[in-house]
Parts: structure tokens; sequence; C-alpha cells
């Protein structure tokens, strides 16, 4: 059956099909496939396993810091406006890159990246550039890669997005979630229709070759309610 409405078609057995619960996915594997029985030295026989197979990856990098909460969020997240936490884990996560680096066969293509969080532009430039740097050196990344960040456009200004650019990324992911204040002030995330509308010119402005926006549906209704 299909339904109509001026200029849009809704497939209700497409819609049926996918009515149910499904991980997140923000990141793979998702949460609810980890597990403290998978060992390292289970990790690295993964890895050995898929170096076998030659097959292209997809990098992940978990940036878990915002300076506020969204009261929406299921990320594992850390609220501080101290950006002097960031430091130690970005060294870490450095260290974590060199030692998973060295187990991966250096002729496979990283095809994807994606930063994900929290919000990984709670990074200054520099703590940016050192992480991307590192990558780029410890991973064989395809020159036609899929380069993604999450931004939090709150915190963000035009000068920042120009650098994203300019050091190789080529997608952003942004979150509007509403743009009615009632649900912006229920979920904790108030940002007013213009910072949306220049955050989004100004990635048009850089050339980012794709952008994903976010959005929260169906809270404005139970609101009412």
């Amino acid at each position: 059956m299909i339904f109509l409405l001026p200029g849009v078609k809704f497939d209700l057995d497409l819609i049926q099909k996918y009515d149910t619960r499904a991980p997140r996915y923000t990141s793979y594997p998702p949460a609810t496939e980890l597990s403290e029985t998978f060992t390292e030295t289970d990790f690295k026989a993964a890895i050995a396993a898929s170096n076998q197979r030659k097959t292209p990856m997809s990098l992940y990098f978990h940036i878990p810091f915002c300076q506020s909460a969204c009261y929406f969020c299921g990320c594992n997240t850390v609220i501080s406006n101290n950006k002097n936490i960031a430091k130690p884990y970005v060294e870490s996560l450095v260290q974590d890159i060199k030692n998973t680096a060295a187990l991966i066969n250096q002729d496979r293509k990283v095809l994807q990246i994606h930063w994900g969080g929290g919000t990984p532009n709670y990074l200054d430039c520099h703590q940016i550039e050192f992480l991307w740097k590192n990558i780029n050196r410890h991973f064989n990344i395809d020159p036609q890669a899929e380069i993604s960040i999450e931004i939090n456009p709150r915190y963000i200004d035009k000068n920042y997005i120009f650098f994203l650019r300019e050091i190789g990324f080529n997608r952003i992911s942004f979150g509007i979630q509403d743009f009615n204040s009632q649900v912006q002030v229920a979920v904790n995330r108030v940002q007013p229709e213009e910072m949306l509308f220049d955050v989004m010119s100004w990635i048009k402005e850089a050339k980012f070759e794709s952008v994903n926006v976010d959005l929260i549906y169906g809270l404005h209704s139970h609101l009412q309610t």
C-alpha cells in the first residue's frame, strides 16, 4: 500500500519492515555486541584473520568530550569545560593507533574514517592536526577515502570548518535535532536557526563533499500532550 502526500510517497510495507529495534548506528560493532569474554588474544586473532582476507577497512575514532550534556544522547561522554582533560586522552588514542596499526598489513586500504563522540570539535586545531597526522602516518588511507567528522554547531566557527576541510576531512555530520524551541529546551540543545544556517553555509563554502544532519522526530507532539 502507498500513502500519498503532495510530492511525497511512503511505502507502508517498507516502513513496517524496518519498524523494529536496531543497534545504534554510530559505531561498529555496536555496544550490545561488546563482551569482556573477548580478550586481547581474540582481538589480535581477528585482525590476523582479516589480514588474510585482505579486505579494505573503515576506522572509527571516538572523542568522548562535550561542553554540555544533550539529554537525548546515549553515547559514552565526558561533560566538562576544562579542555585540558582531552590532552591525555588524545595521547593515549595515538598510542592505541600505533599499537593497532602494527598488527595490520600496510597494503590494506582504509576507505572510510569517521570521528564521532561526544563532540570531536571539542578538540582544538592543534589536537585535531596531531591526531590526524598520526592516523595518516600509521594507516594506508586511500586518496578517495570518505573522511567524516561529527561537529556540534554551537561550538564552532567558520575558521574551524575551513581548517577541517584543509587537513583532509570531506564529510561533516552535525545535529540540527529540531527547530522547535520547546524541543530544544527539553533536550538541552538550544541553537537558533540562524546559527544552523550559518554552519551549513560555511560547510558549503568550504566545499565539503557531503553533509549529514541528525534530526529528532515525534518529540514536539509528545510535549504538547
